[in-house]
C-alpha cells in the first residue's frame, strides 16, 4: 500500500517506475534524515512508494527507438510550444541578463527559436540538456495541456498508484501540473499533502491559464477539500518560473501554499536534489511522525 505517490517530471520516456522508485526512494529518506526525521526514514520501506510512470506514453514509436527523435529548432511549433520556450528565457535572463541578445533590442519571445535555445543552453538549468530533448519535452509539457486523450492518459496512470492508504503526492516539475490536476479532478480523501517540486505551475498564459480546471480572476483553485500544499523551488530554476505558489492559489478557510526555497548546487532542476532537500524531507516527516 503506498503511502506516498510520487509522479515524475519531463524527460523520462526511457525510465520506467521500479527505476525511478529506487532513486526517489534513497533520495526521499535521505531528505528525512536531513530534517532530522530520521526515525521516519528508518521505518520507510519500498511499498511505502510508488512513483506513478506515463513516460513511456511519450516513447517514440517503434521497439528500436532509444533515444529522443532528431528534434531541431525548426520542430518548435508557433503557440505554447514557442510561448514556453520563451517563458523559459524570460526567466533566464531575469536570473543572468548576460544571457540576454547581444542587440539587446528584440524581446525573448521575438527571437528566433534556434536563438533562444542557444541562450537557454547556457543556463544552469538546461547546460546538461540535449537541444533534441528539451524541444521533446516541451512538447511533452504542451500535449499534456492541450491534449486531452494524453492528459486522460497520463491521469489514468496516477489513479491506478492511488489506494486508500495514500497519504502525501508528491510532483516534480510536469509531474507536479499533473498531481495538481489529478486532486482538483478527483479529490481523494486520504491524501493529507501535496509537495510541488521545480514546479511549472505558475507560468502565466502557457501553463497557469490552462489549468483544468480554470483559474478565476487570476486565482487558481485549490487541490482538493482539506488539503495542505507544500511548493519548493530553487531560485534558479527557470522551469520554476514562478517561484512563489502562494498569491496564485485560494485554498479553503484560508490556506495558503507553503512556499519554500532550496539550492541545488549546479543542477537546479534535478529530481534528486529536491527529493533530499531538507525542506522537502521536512514537509514530507511531518505527515509520517
Amino acid at each position: 500500500m503506498a503511502v506516498i505517490v510520487g509522479i515524475h517530471g519531463i524527460g523520462q520516456q526511457f525510465r520506467g517506475g521500479y527505476a525511478l522508485r529506487t532513486a526517489w526512494f534513497d533520495a526521499l529518506r535521505d531528505g528525512l534524515v536531513r530534517a532530522g526525521h530520521s526515525v521516519a526514514a528508518e521505518a520507510l520501506e519500498p511499498q511505502d512508494l510508488c512513483v506513478s510512470f506515463f513516460g513511456d506514453l511519450f516513447r517514440p514509436p517503434g521497439a528500436m527507438a532509444v533515444q529522443d527523435p532528431p528534434y531541431t529548432a525548426a520542430d518548435i511549433q508557433p503557440g505554447p510550444e514557442r510561448e514556453l520556450l520563451a517563458a523559459f528565457l524570460e526567466a533566464a535572463i531575469i536570473q543572468d541578463p548576460l544571457l540576454d541578445a547581444p542587440q539587446g533590442a528584440m524581446g525573448a519571445g521575438r527571437q528566433a527559436a534556434h536563438v533562444m535555445l542557444a541562450q537557454l543552453a547556457r543556463t544552469p538549468t538546461l547546460a546538461r540538456v540535449a537541444q533534441r530533448a528539451f524541444i521533446g519535452d516541451l512538447k511533452q509539457v504542451t500535449a499534456f495541456l492541450a491534449n486531452s486523450s494524453v492528459k486522460m492518459g497520463v491521469l489514468a496512470r496516477v489513479q491506478a498508484g492511488m489506494d486508500a492508504d495514500t497519504r502525501v503526492l508528491i510532483g516534480h516539475s510536469l509531474g507536479s501540473v499533473v498531481a495538481y490536476e489529478y486532486l482538483c479532478r478527483h479529490q481523494p480523501s486520504s491524501v493529507e499533502l501535496l509537495i510541488t517540486l521545480g514546479s511549472p505551475l505558475g507560468i502565466p498564459n502557457v501553463i497557469f491559464d490552462k489549468l483544468t480546471p480554470s483559474p478565476s480572476g487570476g486565482v487558481g483553485a485549490w487541490p482538493g477539500t482539506d488539503i495542505a500544499w507544500v511548493n519548493i523551488a530553487d531560485p534558479d530554476d527557470i522551469v520554476a518560473l514562478r517561484k512563489d505558489l502562494a498569491p496564485l492559489f485560494s485554498g479553503p478557510r484560508g490556506k495558503k501554499v507553503s512556499d519554500r526555497h532550496v539550492g541545488n548546487g549546479d543542477e537546479p532542476h534535478a529530481a534528486d536534489r529536491y527529493l533530499n532537500a531538507r525542506q522537502t524531507g521536512s514537509a514530507l516527516g511531518e505527515i509520517l511522525t
